[in-house]
């Protein structure tokens, strides 16, 4: 099973990943600025979310009902990215697009001394990947519509990258929503305890 997962992982060119990342995190240290100086016209979605998810948050869940809505969100979310691979060059602007609006959430919620701390928690270090991934297979894909063809990476039909979307990203976002909804169900335990 686990050599399959790496064979899957072999799809991946490494200079797309990183260059996802690298997306991603531009529009993360873009966020901070539009926030500060109340951009609104880039802040006002991600603000929106911010304050239905606090809302959302406020309701005593049963941990069945939390996990499923953090999975399904973050699946919604990240599938949308992975289709973006079907229109001209919106991968790339996705995935700064991305990383600005959970940019702004951070901001919001955290506020200045712990918003690039955030990012080394236990669930952002499983959701970063199926993120990076995502956008990955996204790229790629897109590359080949324009006959863009990468020496490392074969060249699959969409099917393919489908396949290696839900196999590869899927397990992650299922393990981080455990974790997320166990990790706000201990928090929610020790605030009521104090």
């Amino acid at each position: 099973m686990i050599a399959s997962y790496f064979n899957h992982l072999n799809l991946l060119d490494l200079r797309i990943f990183l260059s996802s990342a690298l997306f991603f995190f531009i529009g993360y240290a873009l966020a901070p600025t539009a926030y500060y100086k109340k951009i609104s016209w880039l802040t006002a979605y991600p603000l929106w979310i911010a304050n239905k998810l606090e809302k959302i948050m406020e309701h005593n869940w049963k941990p069945v009902l939390l996990f499923l809505f953090i999975f399904l969100v973050n699946s919604f979310s990240l599938t949308i990215d992975f289709l973006s691979c079907l229109a001209p060059f919106l991968p790339p602007l996705f995935a700064v697009w991305t990383g600005f609006n959970i940019g702004i959430i951070s901001y919001h919620t955290l506020g200045g001394p712990f918003y690039y701390a955030s990012l080394l928690n236990p669930v952002a270090l499983l959701e970063l990947p199926a993120a990076f991934v995502t956008f990955t297979l996204a790229i790629q894909y897109n590359l080949q519509l324009f006959s863009i063809r990468l020496s490392s990476v074969p060249s699959p039909v969409f099917s393919v990258y489908l396949k290696n979307y839900l196999l590869l990203v899927l397990p992650l976002l299922l393990l981080a929503g455990l974790l997320e909804s166990w990790l706000i169900k201990m928090s929610k335990k020790m605030e009521n305890h104090n």
